[in-house]
């Protein structure tokens, strides 16, 4: 047995005797003290992951330490029964300790990732105490598994800055947190974890459980499988999902991510304000205001799909920032996307320098988010704008201000179906624009299909404000 391997064997023992493993965490651990040459970092930290930006309908399912064999055992066979693979984080001590079983998840298709050492308190650790959790982790996973891992996450979950700059230093992709984590430590039912997993699931969600505290997590997972079915989602592991993100350009190697600019000189702008479009032919523009959730979103872009309806979407760059793959997923059914602002705040009531900051601060959200340009049309929350604010807004680059003359009231959560058409068919004309918007607990979507029908009826047919900006731009040139 060569030196280095006896060190890891000799440390490990130690810690065995301190009954460290995640299954029985009786006793204090402490920071491992070891004499293995830390390697010094440059600076440079690794990635954070906790949400994958992905397009297909994917979640990463992650747990946190082992449990005892017969709960492992149970949790693994129902994984297997509803066809859900998953991400284990695994202390190191504890590979050491049962390599079978960890190896019988690795042969049910499974992932097993770096759950450092022996599970510490991160936020304790300084950098040389954390880089010799993370690498005394990953010579246990070569010597008993035969690989390294790609990824670390601590036991409660949190990132650290030692372990960002550590992991980067081992050539390793990443400190993995999450974007939904019911802390099942608190001990409650599997219908209540579910519940809340529920609220805030959306494709490229990273989902934090754990297999040694509550014993509701094996319930847990039949329940999410049920989820999954009744609203297309997949659990797989970390990997599988983070392979399918397609965000892969920093901003600043996008073209035109700088097209739109502070600028303080405004005065003399000629804002172009559109609000309709001059002609007898039967056509309306449909567009959207605002952000809303993954269900309600695809549930709108469904309703456009099965009537072959293409729209303008105005979104808010706070909710884009937080889910840009929503974004991305309006482009791919075939919409184009714009500006409604970043904080949606009223834009008369902003001094120059706010509405600026912040007209620049949602197209930088947009063009990372899409990976390319979005359209540099600003619309303003309320249709609220006077000609000063149009005036800063037009000065950053938007080069159209793009307003609406049907007002379709659906944001309102007292107005039913019957509300929201009428007041949009009572105003009905050629050229029309008309602003719904993407917002959860509205009538909209049931509101949607009744009007796109009547207009399709009545011989309207549906297109996007680009083409009639343009249109009206090239008969000015000319």
């Amino acid at each position: 047995m060569n030196a280095s391997r006896l060190k890891i064997c000799s440390l490990l023992f130690i810690l065995f005797l301190t009954g460290c493993q995640s299954s029985a965490q009786t006793n204090q651990i402490q920071p491992v003290d070891s004499t293995i040459e830390v390697k010094e970092h440059d600076g440079t930290m690794s990635e954070i992951y906790s949400h994958a930006s992905i397009l297909s309908p994917k979640i990463a399912l992650t747990f946190n330490g082992l449990a005892d064999n017969e709960t492992m055992q149970k949790l693994l066979k129902v994984l297997d029964q509803c066809n859900m693979k998953a991400t284990f984080f695994v202390e190191g001590t504890r590979v050491a300790q049962d390599p079978e079983l960890v190896k019988d998840i690795l042969a049910k298709g499974h992932e097993v990732e770096n759950g450092t050492l022996t599970f510490p308190d991160m936020t304790d650790l300084n950098y040389e105490e954390t880089y010799k959790e993370i690498y005394l982790a990953n010579q246990v996973f070569e010597e008993h598994l035969g690989y390294t891992p790609k990824y670390v996450r601590s036991r409660s979950g949190d990132s650290t800055d030692n372990m960002r700059l550590a992991t980067k230093t081992l050539n390793m992709q990443g400190v993995v947190e999450s974007s939904i984590n019911p802390k099942d430590r608190n001990m409650q039912s599997a219908e209540e974890i579910t519940d809340y997993i529920h609220r805030f699931i959306n494709s490229g969600s990273v989902i934090h459980l754990n297999t040694y505290i509550n014993p509701a997590i094996i319930d847990v997972v039949p329940l999410l499988s049920q989820l999954g079915k009744e609203q297309g989602y997949a659990f797989s592991t970390l990997t599988d999902v983070l392979d399918e993100q397609y965000i892969v350009k920093s901003l600043e190697a996008i073209e035109g991510y700088d097209a739109i600019k502070v600028n303080p000189d405004y005065e003399n702008v000629k804002p172009n304000m559109y609000y309709r479009k001059n002609t007898s032919k039967k056509e309306v523009a449909l567009t959207f205001d605002d952000w809303a959730s993954e269900e309600r979103l695809k549930e709108i872009l469904d309703v456009l799909d099965k009537y072959n309806v293409h729209s303008t979407f105005f979104l808010i760059g706070k909710g884009v920032e937080k889910d840009p793959q929503l974004a991305r997923l309006i482009v791919e059914g075939g919409h184009e996307i714009a500006s409604h602002s970043y904080s949606h705040l009223d834009v008369t009531t902003m001094t120059p320098e706010e509405l600026q900051e912040d007209v620049v601060k949602a197209h930088r959200a947009l063009t990372y988010a899409l990976q390319e340009e979005p359209l540099l049309y600003f619309r303003p929350n309320k249709g609220a704008i006077n000609e000063e604010s149009a005036k800063i807004i037009a000065a950053t680059g938007i080069k159209s201000i793009a307003m609406y003359d049907i007002a379709s009231f659906d944001w309102n959560l007292e107005y039913s179906v019957s509300d929201i058409y009428n007041r949009v068919m009572s105003r009905i004309g050629p050229g029309k624009v008309i602003v719904m918007h993407i917002l959860d607990g509205t009538k909209t979507v049931e509101a949607l299909p009744v009007i796109i029908e009547k207009l399709q009826k009545d011989g309207y047919s549906f297109a996007k404000m680009s083409t009639w900006i343009e249109e009206d731009s090239n008969k000015k040139v000319n």
